[in-house]
């Protein structure tokens, strides 16, 4: 078999295919919660528009029931010690909340509960929405097709 450049070129689309195949496939898995991926379902939802050139994006922070509770004991820690007249000098403590990625907002009130899958990559909880599923079958989509724009340019020629 003679290697020439338009072998090389397919076998390059084949490889650049199915990485991008790969990569939309974690993203629809890390959208919907699939494949042992950690999920968690936040309450006590608060989100703030921030303007941008484009439009508008939404910053979400939510709790988890762990913090919920972590956070209503400190609450109740802080009525009681105010009761007693204690002082504490550590100062008051903030309320443990956790950054979501990609939660579906209306513009007008904030979701009661969102469900979100931890990403491995780059720390992050990415809530479970149509927009990030369909960004997976997107990348699925093009990787398949170089992967056959490949074939196509890599297949020797007869004749």
């Amino acid at each position: 078999m003679r290697w020439d450049r338009r072998s090389t070129t397919g076998i390059a689309l084949v490889v650049s295919g199915l990485v991008v195949g790969a990569v939309g496939v974690g993203i629809i898995a890390v959208g919907t919660g699939a494949f042992g991926v950690a999920t968690e379902t936040f309450g006590a939802i608060d989100c703030d528009s921030v303007s941008v050139k484009g439009g508008t994006v939404w910053h979400c922070r939510g709790e988890t029931p762990a913090q919920s509770a972590a956070n209503e004991a400190a609450r109740r820690k802080a009525e009681l010690d105010g009761l007693r007249g204690v002082d504490d000098l550590s100062g008051p403590t903030r309320p443990q909340r956790t950054e979501l990625m990609f939660v579906h907002h209306d513009g007008h009130h904030d979701p009661a509960r969102v469900t979100a899958s931890h990403s491995p990559i780059g720390n992050r909880w990415i809530a479970h929405s149509g927009s990030v599923v369909a960004t997976g079958v997107s990348g699925v989509i093009i990787g398949g097709a170089g992967v056959g724009w490949g074939v196509y340019r890599g297949r020797t020629r007869r004749g």
